[in-house]
């Protein structure tokens, strides 16, 4: 299984520079755009939140609101990098790294791990380059704006929700990983669906509230399920994933 699992780390981390290349952009051209729309640099600590802020809750059923494009993006773009390491995997490669591990269920533990993995890399690689903007502020040496709709939470309260909004990550990237063995189209609609109830919930309990700051904020504690749930639903996936494997001959359906 270390084997197959240096194998994934490489193939599913290591040889996808392009989309990390592709990351860094996004986030630092978004900081630029915001610079713009704020008129002044941003804060990068505001610059965060901003990123993961998500929407507040829906309390008016007429009232159409637009989606967070920023926030959705994020969500969007890892759902595709999600199924595209698994299902690039369900080729000829991959069946030859499954002949030569001896285990489907080894083959399959591998790809959990490499999911969770590649969920905890992305985010680091948001973070990462949501902080090097720290050093735009120092070259350009301009006034600061301060542009948090969110700025009453604290670093330690910030810090917590984001490792929530990541374990909530790792759940829905594992239950899409287990779809994909079925259909990679089908996992990222899941996806899609799962984003689009997070936004316009109206329940406040919905897990996906997890993913926003905002909502974290607005009393995401006092209203949301527990976040035990999510590991009990990570447990759940990787069981399902294992008997799919062992009893179904992907290979052959697809």
């Amino acid at each position: 299984m270390l084997e197959q699992l240096r194998y994934d780390m490489i193939t599913g981390l290591f040889h996808h520079k392009k989309r990390a290349l592709l990351v860094i952009i996004s986030v630092l051209l978004t900081y630029v755009f915001m610079c713009f729309s704020y008129r002044g640099l941003i804060n990068t600590a505001d610059f965060i939140k901003l990123l993961f802020s998500g929407m507040s809750y829906i309390t008016d059923e007429k009232r159409f609101v637009i989606p967070n494009g920023i926030w959705l993006a994020i969500n969007l773009v890892l759902a595709f990098h999600i199924g595209m390491i698994v299902n690039d995997d369900l080729g000829s490669y991959g069946k030859l790294r499954l002949m030569k591990v001896g285990s489907r269920i080894k083959w399959w533990m591998a790809k959990v791990v490499l999911v969770s993995a590649s969920v905890v890399a992305y985010y680091m690689l948001i973070l990462a380059a949501a902080c090097s903007t720290a050093i735009i502020s120092l070259i350009c040496r301009t006034v600061v704006v301060n542009v948090s709709i969110i700025q009453n939470i604290t670093v330690p309260e910030c810090m917590k929700a984001i490792a929530m909004l990541v374990s909530v990550s790792i759940m829905i990237s594992i239950v899409q990983a287990v779809i994909t063995l079925i259909d990679y189209k089908i996992g990222i609609v899941c996806v899609g669906l799962f984003m689009a109830y997070t936004m316009y919930d109206r329940t406040h309990a919905f897990i996906g509230n997890y993913l926003m700051l905002m909502r974290y904020y607005q009393g995401i504690n006092n209203y949301i399920v527990n976040v035990s749930i999510v590991y009990g639903v990570i447990i759940m996936a990787s069981i399902v994933g294992i008997i799919i494997v062992k009893k179904c001959a992907i290979y052959i359906w697809r």
